[in-house]
């Protein structure tokens, strides 16, 4: 197997530029996402454990009146209900907004009663509700751990890139490595490249992007696009795409020259 690294001044090499952007974008992303987590927590989790206690001894109220009850689905399954109720129990008025959030496939209508707690009278909630307590707890639990994992995913995305790019813009050892190119997306200010680094411990490909310039290109190897070449920084995780001219190597003009008439050399006789 070629050495690539053969191609290399003998000293250590600072990367100019990585095509990594900065963390910050991931970080606002994960944080976005957060908030929608917890938001629907808040929104929906107070709702449910309601609902639970009252399940725990229902009592129907015939006499309660509803108003303002409406149903919407939302991309097809997702269906989320709202109104308000008001009875008297003992003479004493109780009213409540409910809120319900849940999958079902159902078209049309839906009918509603009032059913409250046995042992909390002012403790209510709607027969519907009820119906779809599982539904609830499972739906909103899903969203919120999805949501709450999409966030931690991206901060900690986030931290890798930041890391990343902090170890390539030192002088280090640098390792050049082939990295099989999977696609690139065409994006106002260029190009993404997404390129497999590795395989994790279950053998599914590591991949990453880089960005290119409108008119960059990555260095393509064996004369054809599919395999490029990378550089890993000293102590990094993830390497640095290279670009056609090497530019984004912190080298004279005549050591960019040299590298690319071995690299040549190198893949002509591999």
């Amino acid at each position: 197997m070629t050495d690539l690294n053969q191609a290399l001044p003998n000293r250590k090499i600072r990367i100019r530029k990585t095509g990594v952007w900065p963390g910050v974008f991931s970080y606002l992303g994960g944080l976005m996402l957060l908030a929608v987590a917890g938001f629907i927590g808040a929104w929906q989790a107070p709702g449910v454990v309601n609902d639970w206690l009252v399940a725990s001894d229902p009592v129907a109220v015939p006499d309660a009146v509803i108003s303002d009850g409406e149903c919407h689905a939302r991309r097809v399954v997702f269906v989320d209900c709202s109104a308000h109720i008001a009875y008297e129990i003992n003479g004493t008025s109780v009213e409540r907004d409910i809120d319900l959030m849940f999958v079902n496939f159902h078209t049309g209508d839906y009918e509603v009663d009032v059913v409250r707690s046995a042992s909390q009278p002012d403790r209510a909630a709607l027969s519907l509700g009820l119906d779809m307590l599982w539904n609830r707890t499972l739906v909103d639990s899903a969203l919120v751990l999805v949501g709450a994992a999409a966030g931690f995913g991206l901060l900690a995305g986030g931290a890798k890139s930041d890391r990343s790019r902090r170890l390539a813009r030192r002088e280090t050892r640098l390792d050049l490595r082939e990295v099989k190119v999977a696609q690139i997306n065409p994006v106002l200010t260029g190009k993404y490249v997404q390129f497999q680094y590795g395989t994790d411990r279950k053998g599914k490909p590591l991949l990453t992007l880089s960005h290119f310039g409108r008119k960059e290109e990555p260095y393509w190897l064996y004369g054809q696009r599919g395999m490029a070449l990378a550089a890993l920084p000293e102590g990094a995780s993830v390497p640095v795409l290279l670009d056609a001219e090497l530019k984004r190597l912190d080298a004279s003009p005549p050591e960019i020259a040299t590298i690319a008439a071995r690299l040549k050399q190198m893949m002509a006789g591999a």
